[in-house]
Parts: C-alpha cells; sequence; structure tokens
C-alpha cells in the first residue's frame, strides 16, 4: 500500500488474517476486483473507517447479514434515495460500465466502483450521499478515486460534489462490529439452487404451495376463526396465525376485524402495510365471493379484485404483480430471501 495517513493506520493494526476464495468471489461478482480491496479484505474482514463507513468484505460475522446481502442492500438503498429525489435510477454491474457496490455509510451513504474502465485497480469511487437532514435530497459524488486515494481523501479534506459532501472524517479505521472476528463466506449459488423452497416459487397453488414457498412456523397453536369469514383467510390463520409477510404486509388477528375505525356495512379490512396502505374485503354475498379492495394511502383505491387472498398473497411472494396491488419485489435480492413471515402475538 501506498503511504500516507491511512497507511499509518491500518499498518498499526494486526488483527488476524481471514481466508477468502478469490477466484470463486469474483466468479459470483462477474469481474476481477481491486487489489487494494482484496488486501484489506484478507486482513481485516469488512473494515469500519472514521467511525462512519463500512468497507463491506466477502466474509461471514455472525449475527450479520451476508456479504451477498450487505452488497444487496447498499444498492436497494440507491435505488430508493435516487426515487424519493427524482434522479434517474442507477444502472448497477454487471452491466456494461454499472457501478459495483462495496461499502456504506451511518447516514445511508453508498459507496460504489465505477466499472468503467477495463482495469479494476484504477476504478474511481463513486459515492451515493444525502444532503445533510434530508433524506430526499440524494446526490452523486465523483471522486475520480481509486479506492485507498478515496480513503485518503475522506480522513483529511473529505470528498464533495456540488451540495453533497463526504468528511473530513476521524482518522480512525478498526475492523467492523466492534472486533468481531471473520469466518469464510461462500456465494450463494449452490445453497440457492437447491434450496427446497425454490419449487414454492412456480409449483403449486394455493396454500399448500405458500408453505413450501414460506415454513410455517414451529409451535405454535392454531387461530381460530368463525365462519363469517372467507375460508382462504381462516385457512391461512389456522396454519400461520396474524403477522407479516416480507416484511410489508401485516395480516391481522381475527379479533381485530371487529375494532378497526376504518370497517363499514360495505368494506371490511384486515391487513396493512407498513406504509400505511389498508387492504380488506368488499362484504357483497357470502363471505367466499367478497372481492379484495385494496386502498392505498397516497393515491384512489382501485377496482375491487375476484381473487382470494392467499392467491393475491402467493403471487406477490412469487414477483408476479397482482393488479397494482403491494410492493413490487426488490429486484437485488433473491426471490427466496424474501418470502418471509414473522408471527406477532394477540393480545
Amino acid at each position: 500500500m501506498n503511504g500516507g495517513i491511512v497507511h499509518d493506520l491500518l499498518s498499526s493494526a494486526t488483527p488476524e488474517p481471514v481466508r477468502i476464495d478469490w477466484p470463486r468471489v469474483e466468479g459470483w461478482l462477474g469481474t476481477p476486483l481491486p487489489t487494494a480491496y482484496r488486501e484489506l479484505a484478507e486482513r481485516f474482514g469488512s473494515l469500519f473507517v472514521g467511525d462512519w463507513l463500512w468497507i463491506h468484505a466477502p466474509v461471514r460475522l455472525a449475527g450479520y447479514p451476508t456479504f451477498d446481502k450487505e452488497l444487496a442492500g447498499v444498492r436497494s438503498e440507491a435505488r430508493d434515495a435516487c426515487d424519493a429525489t427524482g434522479l434517474p435510477a442507477p444502472t448497477f454491474h454487471p452491466k456494461r460500465g454499472g457501478l459495483l457496490p462495496f461499502g456504506s455509510g451511518r447516514g445511508g451513504e453508498g459507496l460504489f466502483w465505477d466499472t468503467t474502465g477495463a482495469d479494476p485497480e484504477v476504478w474511481p469511487v463513486v459515492v451515493l450521499a444525502h444532503a445533510r437532514g434530508a433524506y430526499g435530497n440524494a446526490g452523486w459524488i465523483r471522486t475520480g478515486l481509486p479506492l485507498l486515494a478515496f480513503l485518503e481523501a475522506l480522513v483529511t479534506t473529505g470528498v464533495s460534489e456540488d451540495a453533497h459532501a463526504l468528511g473530513p472524517l476521524p482518522a480512525t479505521a478498526e475492523r467492523a462490529y466492534g472486533g468481531r472476528p471473520a469466518s469464510y463466506w461462500t456465494p450463494p449459488d449452490r445453497a440457492a439452487r437447491s434450496d427446497p423452497r425454490r419449487k414454492g416459487l412456480t409449483a403449486g397453488s394455493g396454500l399448500k404451495a405458500l408453505q413450501v414457498l414460506v415454513p410455517p412456523p414451529e409451535g405454535r397453536a392454531p387461530t381460530v376463526v368463525d365462519e363469517g369469514l372467507p375460508a382462504d383467510y381462516r385457512a391461512l390463520m389456522e396454519v400461520y396465525g396474524p403477522g407479516t409477510w416480507r416484511d410489508w404486509l401485516r395480516v391481522g388477528h381475527p379479533d381485530d376485524l371487529r375494532s378497526s375505525g376504518l370497517r363499514d356495512d360495505d368494506f371490511l379490512p384486515f391487513a396493512d402495510s407498513v406504509d400505511a396502505d389498508v387492504l380488506g374485503w368488499v362484504r357483497e354475498g357470502l363471505p367466499d365471493r367478497w372481492r379484495l379492495a385494496w386502498v392505498p394511502r397516497h393515491s384512489d383505491p382501485g377496482p375491487a379484485m375476484h381473487l382470494p387472498f392467499t392467491a393475491a398473497l402467493l403471487a406477490w411472494l412469487r414477483g408476479t404483480p397482482v393488479d397494482g396491488v403491494f410492493a413490487a419485489p426488490d429486484p437485488d435480492v433473491d426471490l427466496v430471501d424474501q418470502a418471509t413471515f414473522e408471527p406477532y402475538g394477540h393480545r
């Protein structure tokens, strides 16, 4: 490594080295990586710089997201920030010249390499930063600096472009996450292909297919629902009970339906999103013929759907649009990893 403050910081720390299978990691990414990054990762695992930035490494840390999920999170955060700001959606690697994430910051910053050039050793670092105190005012800082020169600038002058700046940061560097030991990480390709839940993305229908894709929680007593509600909802409650799907859609306990302030004679809500959208039934005819109706928080309700809730839920988890209902799947995260259910207690 070259001289300078960063060199001195890194030279003063002597953590245990980390074993990384670079041919396998780079094969998974589809590109070689800068030598300086490889050296840092082998020595530190993930690195925490200036009490602010994480340089993510292809290692495993117990209790923390795996490397592939860390990179997916950086991409997702960047997409959301650009959408909130009105910036064009970024182009990510492996598209030609796309941005390749490698780090993130306490303030929601994303660190990327601009892979336009053929030589990874001179890839410049690009930062997605937020104006102070203003999410929805993101901007790109094109530093023009390779990794070590970028880190040097961070702890000396800082980097900036237009109204967006990052640093200068304190001259500190240490193994991330409190020095937690890092272990060998395997790219997810093999495990993902052999995951038995993957069959639930394509095979079967209804509650049986849902249970393959999202195994029900163990050790819970069935939630009993009276016959005055649709049969597919009653069956879903018996198997899963109330809880949150894909960290976004909360399906309520049947007892909660009676006390909802949105309930009226024609509309019975039974689920809501983290964005305060509401899903309910239009109560016309017998319960099994009730149509689903989606009431978004910030727009007009769409037309009611002749679709059982379990069928709509399964289609959504499979990544299929449901008449504009529900949040779109994250394009950077495997659908199997997004197919989650978290039960919640009921008072």
